[in-house]
């Protein structure tokens, strides 16, 4: 096939200087297609961006966080059901604060944490009562400043231990409830989260380079965060939600936002999901996984521009309107992005994934990332 399609739209981005370096691989029927890069990943050293360039994923880690928990789901260790109370028992007797009084929850379920509508939030929201979690955030970062740093446990416990943004159920809010649910899978696997990932879904699927930290051997090949592009281009003076460049195993693995990876590794997850083959997920996992949990009363916080003709659940965007989503994907496609603009959408219908990553503070969804998407259905469908 000839790619010049997709080439030149990764191209032109960088030769207009939108984004510094770019990857992208398709699979179709479980199979690569299409890998392609372009731009630098390191500009002062003048380091090409390759598939094989290792990124922060930021919230692309949720899409593993939730094949952790489907897996658990399907092998009877886990329901949506249960109340986290059970495994993290500082969520017991939860309670949120409306005009400034505390208020009883409901009980946080398993699944308020896969549908993001567990009132656990990320630092900053501006619910009323986020002083709580603030605070929980604050701490981990000072705990890993001072090197004696928070568990993915002790997270877990601390966010269990304050005020929630509502009750249980009430809105979706995007906040932190894959960081607890990394302490879900821990209690309800009975081993370290990251342990459970590589026994689990990145040795079965040979994704060597994916992991909550980069190894020395492998420092050469991790990308240079930038904030802005072109001329606006500079290192960020900030850190977000307490991931750094780790080069030893962090003690907090972060389910939410912690994982490094390649566009090439984050591409066999994709294709596992879409197609299947390694029998790592059973397709009535990933049907289960691509469906909505949001209620009409849910969803009146549903509304980031990234989102519109979505629905969501299982910590994913599903496609339910193509028009309204203004892309070629088929209904029931699914997929998240990340902060610093990694992104993965997965076609069972089609037996498709996109992954495109690049480097960028704030990135999310790009334009870019929703060119590819359109030019790839209408070359490869």
């Amino acid at each position: 096939m000839n790619f010049d399609r997709l080439n030149d739209i990764i191209t032109n981005c960088i030769e207009t200087r939108s984004e510094t370096g770019a990857a992208a691989v398709i699979t179709k029927n479980g199979k690569p297609v299409y890998s392609f890069s372009a731009g630098l990943a390191d500009v002062e050293n003048n380091r090409q961006f390759r598939t094989d360039t290792i990124c922060r994923a930021f919230s692309c880690s949720k899409i593993v966080t939730s094949t952790a928990c489907m897996q658990l789901i399907e092998r009877g260790k886990l329901d949506t059901s249960w109340e986290v109370s059970w495994l993290i028992p500082e969520f017991a007797n939860a309670k949120f604060i409306r005009d400034g009084k505390e208020i009883p929850s409901k009980p946080v379920r398993i699944r308020d944490l896969l549908n993001m509508t567990s009132g656990v939030a990320y630092p900053g929201d501006w619910h009323e009562g986020a002083e709580g979690m603030n605070d929980v955030w604050g701490k981990l970062d000072k705990s890993i400043q001072n090197k004696r740093s928070m568990t993915t446990q002790e997270f877990a416990a601390a966010a269990g231990s304050v005020p929630l943004m509502f009750g249980a159920g009430d809105e979706w809010m995007y906040g932190s409830s894959a960081d607890v649910l990394g302490a879900v899978v821990e209690k309800a696997a009975d081993m370290r989260f990251s342990e459970y990932l590589s026994k689990n879904i990145f040795e079965p699927l040979g994704m060597a380079d994916t992991a909550f930290y980069v190894p020395a051997d492998k420092r050469d090949r991790l990308a240079v965060l930038y904030d802005g592009a072109g001329d606006d281009r500079k290192l960020p003076t900030y850190v977000n939600l307490c991931i750094y460049d780790y080069e030893q195993p962090p003690a907090f693995e972060s389910g939410g936002a912690g994982l490094f990876t390649t566009a090439d590794d984050l591409a066999k997850l994709g294709a596992e999901l879409s197609f299947g083959g390694s029998g790592v997920i059973s397709r009535a996992a990933v049907d289960f996984m691509r469906s909505n949990g949001l209620n009409e009363q849910q969803r009146r916080t549903y509304n980031w521009d990234s989102t519109r003709g979505f629905g969501y659940g299982n910590l994913v965007r599903v496609l339910e309107d193509k028009n309204v989503s203004g892309l070629f994907a088929n209904e029931g496609a699914f997929g998240w992005d990340g902060w610093t603009g990694t992104y993965l959408l997965c076609d069972p219908a089609e037996g498709m994934s996109i992954t495109l990553f690049v480097q960028r503070c704030g990135a999310g969804t790009t334009q870019l990332s929703r060119n590819l998407v359109n030019a790839a259905y209408a070359f490869l469908k």
